[in-house]
This record gives C-alpha cells, structure tokens and sequence, in this order.
C-alpha cells in the first residue's frame, strides 16, 4: 500500500513515524509536509501542493489546520488515492461543516473519506466512539486498520491475578499501545481499568483536551482514547490465558 501522509508539526510525524515502523514491510510511507496558510477559505489549491505528487493508494490526513484540510481533495485527485482517512483528535482542525463540504465532494469523485474520533478509534468497518461512531465501506481503509486502530491485545495471567504479559494485536497509530503495555505487566489484573486507560494518556496522549459539548454532557476526545484502551484491556482480560506463577516468573 502506498500512503501519503499530510503533516504540519509533530503530531503528523510522531504518528507517521509510527506506522512506518510498524507497519507491513511492503507499505510505502511518503510525508507532505503542509505549508501555513493564512488565507481562510482556499481557492487555488494547487498553489500550495508540490510540483509533482506520487501515486498514493490513501491518503492519511494529520495536519492542523483547517486551511490544510481544505487542500485533500485536490492531493487526492493528483495522487489517484481512492481513500482518506482524516483525523479528528481535534475538532478545531476540521469542523463538522467542513467534514460534511469533503465527504459531499470527495464522494461525487468515488473516493472514501472518514473521520476517526479520536484516530485510534479505527476499526475496519467503522470509526468514532459513542456519538460519534460511524460505519464505512471500503477496502483501503479497512487494510489499514488491520494494522493500526483501536487496540486489540491478548493477556497472560498468572495464578496469583498478576499480569504476566500483553501481547498487541493491533496498536494505535501513535504508537501509546505499544507504551502502555509495557507498563501494565505485572500489575494486579483487577486494577488493570481503568488504570492502564491512564497510563495510556500519559504517553502522551496527542487527542485534544478541549472540552467538547456532547449529548451526555461535556467531554473532550482524550478521554475517549483512554476509553478506548480500557475496552481493549478489558476484552483482553475477559479471554485471558492462564499461566502458572512459575511461567510468570521466567
């Protein structure tokens, strides 16, 4: 698969970094890095694109603006891609009425767009959390969350209750999966959520802490992704395999 990934700051690298060293060894990773842009609404989109873009098969939308994410269709078009997968880990940088103009126009030229919030809430047929989840079809985009999306782990228990180990199935794509493991091993499995929830916001989380007004309230979308490793821990220890002490301990 070849991916193009628009950037504008650390969050769009940590993230692409991730995925280029995690992912499957016949995936291509390129970078965009977009440039500020300080006029609100574009009209000359190809004025701030690169002189040539290569072949993508999907584009994987993480800059911070929403000035960059008015340019995806035109990378979409210029690179072929059939599929993009737009962040939400702010909704600052695409608002809802700007999701609703990109998925009408990018849908009359046959191409997918959805909008993870928060990113690891990817799955291979539908993205969000609560609210906000949403079902999707296509292939693309559900070849890429068999490899990144929301965490899916297999844990080993010994006897005495303790976490013995966690095995990642599937990561997030900023790589806290990964993190947070690494810290739950040998902790008491009935302390594991919503500690390991926490644990997993300190990596540092990169979802936005801005309190958003939801049906049930005020939230923000950090929560959710701490949220969304505890179900992931929690089926994990719900389909647990035993180990003896001793196996632990080796």
């Amino acid at each position: 698969m070849q991916i193009l990934v628009l950037v504008q700051g650390i969050y769009g690298h940590r993230i692409a970094d991730n995925i280029r060293d995690k992912g499957p060894a016949d995936w291509e990773v390129r970078i965009f890095e977009v440039p500020a842009i300080s006029e609100q609404v574009i009209d000359e989109p190809e004025l701030y694109l690169p002189e040539k873009i290569l072949p993508a098969d999907l584009i994987l939308h993480l800059a911070e603006s929403q000035q960059a994410a008015q340019l995806i269709p035109a990378v979409a078009q210029a690179s072929g891609a059939k599929a993009v997968i737009a962040s939400i880990d702010s909704s600052v940088w695409i608002p809802v009425g700007l999701r609703n103009q990109l998925r009408r126009e990018l849908s009359k030229k046959g191409i997918t767009i959805v909008f993870p919030e928060p990113l690891c809430s990817l799955d291979e047929s539908s993205v969000g959390y609560g609210e906000t989840l949403q079902p999707y079809t296509n292939d693309i985009i559900s070849s890429f969350a068999r490899c990144f999306g929301k965490p899916i782990l297999e844990a080993e228990i010994d006897e005495a209750g303790k976490i013995t180990d966690v095995k990642v199935k599937r990561g997030s794509p900023c790589g806290s999966t990964e993190y947070t493991v690494g810290r739950v091993r040998g902790m008491d499995a009935e302390k594991a959520v919503p500690t390991a929830g926490l644990m997993c916001l300190h990596y540092p989380c990169l979802a936005s802490m801005r309190f958003e007004q939801t049906d049930a309230g005020v939230d923000t979308i950090m929560h959710n992704s701490g949220r969304i490793f505890n179900e992931g821990m929690e089926n994990a220890l719900k389909n647990k395999k035993q180990t003896s002490a001793r196996e632990g301990r080796g």
